[in-house]
């Protein structure tokens, strides 16, 4: 992959909107996806001061002077990483613009939900449109995109590729075990990427981890990751999870929101129209990096191509499901993610449900053969 050029984010578009209709963005991601870089290209485009608290300097002045840090500015203040500042940062904003109400203030960058603080949440609520910054999607590496769930919703069926376009399977499992991580794609060798995503997973957990809550014994944090590396596109049951581990089941349930928390894995909930019991609550857990959980497990594209790989089909939807998660972003049409599996069995791998109710369901297969069989579980769901 060639990384000469300044990949395009597709993020940019709603992100120019909200700063033009909000007093306050704020974009989260995962450490590395690239919020500084939009960061700096909003700013050549749209002018304003931008700061970075990773500075030590900068970050001491924030923290000693919040209020003087952000007021009596006319420009645009883009801050990244500020959620090293805390709390009194963001309540000095929220003094900020309850004074003034203009549009387009601050864009705030975090590696972290931290808006998922109720503390911080509340500061902000009604003020602060949300964007999420993934790592890079397959049409940002490509150059095009991608309008997959607005072309679901509009019912356009989609055309056979052009003649040379169409990918192998070897050719999405290559995909699947790169990830969209931009400093992991730079990597000349998997060995040179193994190291970057071992330094990178030991980087959040000792920093951003420890930054965003009081969690003690960090150490256990790589051993739980390896395991939902494991089940990664499986059912979450947190007590099951306690009791392989060898961890309390309170110890695991408090590290899971905190993971999530710095953007290492996301849970897609069940999905019901509360016409059943039937159906079953646990959510489904996903890494949010497929070469990240690629790395956790130790196995490479050639491994995943073996026909008794029990870690192909999982690895193939954990990137399914996230590249549609990083299209949530700039699609047109909102939707919400959910999965579906009832006591019988019946189980859809994801399904997507927009905001009039409408819903579509998505099987995801590692097989190069698709059968009318594969339908069974849509068909009957829809039915």
């Amino acid at each position: 992959m060639e990384f000469d050029r300044l990949i395009a984010r597709h993020a940019m578009a709603p992100l120019v909107e909200a700063v033009q209709d909000s007093r306050v963005v704020v974009i989260n991601g995962p450490r590395q996806s690239g919020k500084t870089t939009l960061l700096r290209q909003l700013q050549t485009s749209h002018g304003g001061v931008m700061v970075s608290l990773d500075d030590a300097a900068v970050l001491a002045a924030a923290r000693a002077d919040p209020v003087g840090f952000v007021d009596n500015r006319d420009d645009l203040l883009l801050i990244d990483e500020v959620q090293l500042a805390g709390d009194p940062m963001i309540r000095a904003i929220k003094a900020v613009v309850d004074r003034d109400q203009r549009p387009g203030q601050f864009v705030l960058a975090g590696s972290s939900r931290f808006l998922t603080v109720p503390a911080l949440s509340e500061s902000l609520a009604g003020r602060a449109h949300i964007i999420d910054l993934w790592p890079l999607s397959q049409g940002e590496l490509e150059g095009t995109t991608e309008r997959f769930i607005d072309d679901l919703f509009a019912d356009r069926f989609f055309k056979a590729p052009a003649a040379g376009l169409v990918a192998t399977r070897a050719d999405y499992l290559a995909r699947v075990c790169a990830g969209g991580f931009p400093e992991a794609l730079r990597r000349s060798t998997l060995r040179s990427r193994s190291a970057w995503f071992t330094s990178y997973l030991r980087t959040v957990v000792q920093r951003d981890v420890a930054e965003v809550s009081q969690a003690r014994h960090l150490d256990e944090m790589p051993l739980l990751l390896r395991y939902l590396a494991a089940m990664t596109a499986q059912e979450l049951n947190a007590a099951r999870l306690a009791n392989q581990i060898g961890l309390s089941d309170d110890t695991v349930r408090r590290y899971l929101p905190i993971l999530e928390t710095v953007y290492l894995v996301h849970r897609v909930p069940a999905w019901s129209r509360n016409l059943t019991a039937k159906v079953k609550k646990h959510p489904k857990v996903y890494l949010t990096d497929s070469g990240m959980a690629a790395q956790l497990l130790g196995v490479n594209a050639d491994a995943l191509a073996m026909p008794t790989s029990p870690a192909a089909g999982p690895l193939l939807e954990t990137f399914v499901v996230n590249e549609i998660a990083k299209q949530q972003t700039w699609s047109d049409t909102t939707v919400r993610l959910h999965h579906f599996r009832d006591r019988d069995g019946a189980e859809i791998d994801l399904i997507l449900e927009a905001g009039d109710g409408r819903v579509v369901g998505l099987e995801i297969k590692a097989a190069s053969t698709v059968t009318k069989s594969d339908f069974g579980n849509l068909v009957g769901i829809r039915d």
